[in-house]
């Protein structure tokens, strides 16, 4: 997995993405850019939930795949650090 996101952040991110887009573009995001293997990509969907926090309608799926379709993989990784960042605010405002 990719180091620089914690485990509660990436079951958050693929809540999140099992409810907006096709599981295809799900497992491609995971392989290609989060380090999962096919069959990990594959389990971890099966045991995807409905995020908690806040909305899931989000669309980080669509901005995800609208980075993916630029062709530098640097823009997928800006959306994803970006969220993290919102994620990691939103946490510590909820945790204190």
């Amino acid at each position: 997995m990719h180091d620089d996101y914690t485990p509660r952040y990436l079951t958050y991110l693929i809540a999140r993405l099992y409810e907006q887009i096709e599981d295809s573009s799900t497992i491609r995001i995971l392989t290609n850019y989060l380090d999962y293997t096919e069959d990990e990509a594959k389990e971890t969907l099966k045991n995807a939930e409905r995020p908690e926090l806040f909305a899931y309608d989000d669309k980080i799926g669509s901005a995800l795949l609208n980075a993916e379709d630029s062709g530098d993989k640097q823009d997928v990784f800006n959306v994803l650090d970006t969220d993290f960042n919102i994620f990691k605010l939103v946490i510590s405002k909820t945790e204190k």
